[in-house]
């Protein structure tokens, strides 16, 4: 049972009807705590002239981990109740969640209005694809890493480009191993890649509570890499449409080809960069037109040289210059002659932000080379 103070105000947003509004003909009423039940809160839900019966289990958050483990325990208690439904209840679900809730038949309703309610031939209401507005603070949440986002997506990259069983020591002196390799593939460079053996362990439970990650035989693996990548590109392309805001175009005098545009650069400044987008991804995939060419560049103090190019005549595609969210983008980066470029995985990323015609280019990507590679790992 929970008596905290988080249930009391799910317990009142039922009462005010917050779940169901907008949602024509549909209400609850008769909401109970029920503090010596088995449930939390029960509640009668109408939809026209059908109603049922709902048993619901308030938490601050369902992560799909502890749906995972509930989910015999709401199976068992539907089949004994076949008349009412058995539903999860927070103050938000996250899409993940509500996806888990879905795939294994779990009755849901969150504050911003998703629903789910399945009672067969008797009663039948669903409604998803709701964003809250006011999201009651998570103790779950505020202790969860979030893993797609700044230094703890370093674990990402190594999960994704090196699929295999790993220990969390053996993901901390991989990070160590990478900025080692960057340093002799980009000669100068003083990034780290690193981070602590405290931020591993959380970031791979965070990755274990959204059931990305499995332990097995003591080690952990990713059961399914296309899943974890998409719901990091997903996460990556809000991060992505943000840092152009900060990022410059100029002309392009160096042409069309990667290694001529990487050694013009070369010529006029000494600061580490690495190729993106479609220009990356054009290595391993038959992209034809690219009309901007994205280079990620580590952050130095002036940049002057580069922007001044605007002032020469274009050659070729233009250049758009980003300061990455992370140093990380630049994670098993390789070189193609002269020309530093980012991983697959990064590539990936750049082109699913970007979205239309380019989305159509990472799925390219994704099955002539990433897959295949994870296929033979």
């Amino acid at each position: 049972m929970n008596t905290t103070r988080e249930t009391d105000q799910v317990i009142d947003a039922l009462r005010s009807q917050i779940p169901v509004r907008d949602l024509p003909g549909v209400s609850i009423s008769n909401v109970r705590s029920q503090s010596e039940q088995p449930f939390d809160v029960g509640f009668d839900i109408r939809s026209g002239s059908n109603r049922v019966q709902v048993l619901g289990e308030i938490k601050p958050a369902f992560t799909p981990r502890l749906l995972e483990d509930i989910a015999p325990w709401v199976r068992r208690l539907k089949s004994l109740r076949t008349d009412v439904a058995v539903a999860v209840i927070a103050p938000v679900l996250s899409p993940q969640a509500q996806e888990f809730c879905l795939q294994n038949s779990i009755d849901f309703i969150d504050l911003a209005g998703n629903i789910s309610i399945n009672v067969p031939g008797k009663f039948t209401l669903q409604r998803s694809g709701m964003k809250s507005r006011t999201v009651m603070p998570s103790r779950d949440s505020q202790r969860n890493t979030n893993v797609f986002s700044g230094r703890s997506s370093r674990i990402l990259r190594v999960l994704l480009e090196k699929p295999q069983a790993w220990s969390i020591t053996g993901l901390a002196k991989e990070l160590a191993a990478e900025s080692l390799r960057f340093r002799d593939a980009a000669q100068g460079s003083e990034l780290k890649f690193e981070i602590s053996l405290g931020a591993v362990s959380k970031a791979i439970a965070s990755l274990e509570e959204q059931l990305l990650v499995r332990r097995r035989d003591g080690t952990i693996v990713v059961p399914e890499p296309t899943r974890l990548l998409l719901q990091w590109a997903e996460k990556y392309k809000e991060r992505y449409r943000w840092r152009l805001r900060s990022s410059f175009q100029t002309n392009n005098p160096f042409g069309r080809d990667l290694e001529a545009i990487s050694a013009g650069i070369q010529a006029i400044t000494p600061r580490i960069y690495a190729f993106g987008g479609a220009m990356a991804a054009s290595i391993e995939a038959p992209f034809v037109d690219i009309e901007v060419i994205d280079i990620f560049l580590a952050l130095t103090a002036d940049d002057t040289v580069l922007r001044n190019l605007k002032a020469q005549a274009s050659l070729g595609p233009t250049l758009r210059f980003i300061y990455p969210y992370d140093e990380g983008v630049f994670m098993y980066a390789r070189r193609v002659g002269n020309a530093l470029i980012v991983s697959d995985v990064q590539a990936y990323l750049d082109l699913y932000a970007r979205g239309r015609r380019d989305l159509k280019q990472a799925d390219v990507l994704l099955n002539s080379s990433i897959q295949r590679r994870w296929s033979a790992a």
